[in-house]
């Protein structure tokens, strides 16, 4: 008799622990799904993106700082389609083309596949429909340092000339941001680097800061006038 309960406590036992183990399997697998197709926290590090993020006590920060949360919606690729495109001014986090595995960055889109970017006398033209050089108003997101003062590393005027398929991007703390104009190294760039960001290397858009929560904002997108 006393066998008969063991065994059956035994069985109670073994079948809520598979429960339990079951159902922690399942949440590990719905959050890895989440985290590679849908939304994923990155921490942004360093003063590329001053006064955008990582301003703390209005003192731009140097090391780590806010944890933002990223879309991936525009990097699925079902059969060409994918539920959202990326647009020019969406924030992105993208896996460092030259650096080590695992670094990331974020910047901010500045030309798109096909376009024609000049940096001229510490403005960005963009190239419109007509081919005609447009003056970007970024007025929304470069404060007072920064704006009218984004200078090429190179020349008195450098023009890029966006291939298919990949971005052209700039940090929006200009004095301080290894970007486009420097191939994303320190170094600047060489004849083995490349200005322009491949769509493969994105991780997704910038929506929201999550933590701290005292900086909780949503990142919404950049109304241009062309």
């Amino acid at each position: 008799m006393n066998m008969k309960k063991n065994t059956n406590k035994d069985f109670i036992l073994s079948r809520f622990l598979f429960d339990i183990l079951t159902d922690v399997f399942v949440v590990v697998i719905l959050v890895l799904l989440i985290r590679a197709f849908f939304v994923a926290p990155f921490q942004i590090h360093g003063p590329s993106m001053c006064d955008t993020f990582n301003v703390y006590d209005e003192e731009c920060i140097s090391g780590n700082g806010e944890y933002s949360l990223v879309s991936r919606l525009s990097t699925w690729d079902i059969f060409g389609w994918s539920p959202t495109d990326l647009q020019r001014g969406d924030v992105v986090i993208f896996q460092a083309p030259y650096g080590e595995d695992g670094e990331y960055y974020i910047k901010r889109v500045i030309g798109l596949p096909g376009e024609t970017v000049k940096i001229k006398g510490g403005l960005v033209y963009v190239s419109d429909e007509s081919g005609e050089m447009l003056e970007l108003d970024e007025s929304e997101y470069l404060n007072e340092d920064n704006l009218g003062n984004t200078n090429p590393y190179q020349t008195a005027a450098e023009t890029y000339e966006i291939p298919e398929g990949e971005y052209f991007v700039l940090g929006d703390n200009r004095t301080r941001s290894s970007d486009a104009r420097r191939c994303f190294q320190q170094v600047g760039c060489d004849d083995k680097s490349s200005p322009f960001l491949d769509i493969d290397l994105i991780e997704g858009e910038v929506r929201a800061v999550i933590f701290p929560l005292s900086h909780f904002r949503f990142i919404g997108g950049v109304e241009y006038w062309f």
